[in-house]
């Protein structure tokens, strides 16, 4: 499958080519689509009157009400709109669209250089095909902002750690959870700092005290900014406003919102956000034996099996259970994921024949559907201009590939083909949702 180039950006340029494969995974649908979401229409209403009236803090809306949502998100997407003098769609998706871009590459970089590369890189390019981040890219900028600062700053506490043994004043930490502070409330300081501090108990690399006192530090530091923005609301607002901020920051704890759900949603939500890797296991479970073996749960794979429990944990447990929310645990569960899809390649090679068979069939059937007219379609036929019609013809080619690996030997190949159909049949569905 993989051509000279792509050997070379693999090997030499992997960072490159991860962010070249974000790009051209999210930018091209930016602005394209309608607002969508309620979210997205009350944040774009937002934005545009901090750029109008100047009031970063407090901005005053067009029917008269006081909008005090938290402001990350807003300033940035001011930020990016400052430039033309108006938010248009594409400034108001471009910061999730770049958290995206932030949260892949950290993925590639954290646990390429702690686990075996290739499961890194495995592990990301899941993480960029499986149904859910695909979806949430660029229409949920709020919640993938969010995911991102919750992510990146578990991964420079486990630095911190690693390379620091928690000593000093870790200030990238303290912003990294001040934005997700600002983004969604302080949920996005608690969640990490939990999870880290059950890390250090577990592992007891360092005294309990010692442990408590350094995330204590890191909670507290975390505050100073956005303390300022809270000063601000008391001093425009008054107290009552402070105390409505808060109460709807902690909405999330006891289910004042919508979306309120029981503890096992979360199940069809992760299944559905991994499509169509949860396939792909689905068949290998036939194709696993039992045996006996030592597994090495240490470092790095420690801290993500901690993490990923942890979080999974709360999000299950809180009653507002939205699929954006679980944004946060999919690294750490797509590099277990990636070492198990790894396993099952090399030694139980049927099973990812059986998936990529699978999955170029549904893919042709879905092909002949979509675009070529039948009178037994369900399905509406899809017009083609020229970008569908490019992204068409992407589409075949990594369907002929598939096949064609079908009739090699080497089966990583076979798993790489999978992984770049899926990424194609991807951009063909956001361009066809953009139409």
């Amino acid at each position: 499958m993989r051509t000279p180039t792509l050997q070379y950006l693999y090997l030499q340029k992997p960072i490159t080519m991860i962010i070249f494969i974000c790009l051209i995974s999210v930018l091209p649908w930016l602005g394209l689509s309608e607002l969508g979401s309620m979210a997205n229409s009350s944040d774009a209403a937002v934005a545009k009157a901090m750029l109008e009236s100047g009031e970063w803090v407090l901005p005053k809306m067009p029917t008269g009400e006081i909008s005090y949502d938290h402001p990350m998100l807003h300033w940035l997407i001011v930020l990016f709109s400052s430039w033309q003098g108006y938010v248009s769609k594409f400034t108001l998706q471009l910061p999730g669209a770049l958290a995206f871009i932030v949260m892949m590459t950290c993925t590639l970089i954290f646990f390429g250089r702690r686990v075996k590369f290739h499961e890194a890189f495995i592990s990301t390019l899941f993480l960029i095909t499986c149904a859910g981040m695909q979806n949430l890219s660029a229409a949920s900028s709020g919640d993938l902002l969010f995911a991102t600062f919750i992510f990146v700053a578990l991964t420079q506490l486990y630095r911190w750690e690693e390379n620091y043994e928690l000593k000093g004043i870790p200030v990238e930490i303290s912003a990294l959870l001040s934005g997700a502070i600002l983004t969604k409330g302080l949920m996005g300081m608690i969640l990490p700092v939990v999870t880290f501090t059950i890390y250090l108990l577990v592992t007891r690399k360092h005294a309990v005290f010692f442990s408590l006192k350094a995330m204590f530090y890191v909670a507290i530091s975390s505050l100073f900014l956005p303390a300022l923005w809270y000063v601000s609301i008391w001093k425009q607002g008054g107290m009552d406003l402070l105390l409505d901020v808060m109460k709807d920051e902690f909405s999330y704890f006891w289910g004042l919102q919508s979306h309120t759900h029981n503890f096992f949603y979360i199940i069809p939500l992760l299944a559905l956000g991994f499509l169509p890797w949860i396939v792909f296991f689905f068949f290998s479970l036939f194709g696993v034996k039992m045996e006996k073996k030592k597994i090495d749960c240490t470092g790095v794979k420690l801290f993500s099996l901690i993490s990923m429990i942890v979080l999974l944990i709360a999000y299950a447990l809180m009653p507002v259970k939205r699929a954006s929310y679980l944004l946060p645990v999919y690294p750490f569960i797509t590099i277990f994921l990636a070492q198990y899809a790894i396993y099952i390649t090399e030694y139980r090679m049927w099973c990812t024949r059986l998936f990529a068979s699978f999955l170029a069939t549904a893919v042709l059937i879905g092909l002949v559907l979509l675009f070529i007219p039948t009178p037994w379609s369900p399905l509406p036929v899809v017009p083609i201009d020229l970008r569908i019609g490019a992204l068409i013809a992407l589409t075949v080619i990594m369907l002929i590939t598939v096949y064609y690996q079908l009739f090699k030997k080497i089966n990583i190949k076979i798993l790489y083909a999978s992984i770049a159909l899926t990424f194609a049949v991807n951009m063909l569905v956001n361009a066809i949702g953009m139409f």
